[in-house]
């Protein structure tokens, strides 16, 4: 993974593990955009910081971004904090192994 992504992971470990996880899903999902994005920062190839502060990756992040918030505007609040609480467990679940 690519010097920049522990940067922004502060060191921590746990987090770096997230972070990991998380481009790893971004680079077996259907965007091209951030699959490549993704691929390039897990192989070192790319920097995270200029990634995600890039032109070439906005359309990718922003269809994410939108595609998620269309989501979450149709839960009702019962259903948001369930999210929420379910988020909380799978995230504690995956840093604790």
């Amino acid at each position: 993974m690519h010097d920049s992504a522990y940067e922004v992971a502060g060191d921590d470990p746990r987090l770096a593990k997230l972070l990991r996880v998380s481009l790893t899903k971004l680079a077996e999902g259907d965007d091209p955009l951030l699959r490549e994005m993704a691929e390039g920062v897990l192989d070192g190839s790319v920097d995270l910081r200029r990634a995600a502060m890039s032109d070439a990756y906005d359309a990718g992040f922003d269809a994410a971004f939108s595609q998620f918030r269309d989501h979450y505007d149709s839960l009702d609040q019962d259903q948001r904090e369930e999210l929420a609480a379910e988020t909380e467990r799978q995230l504690d679940s995956l840093l604790d192994d």
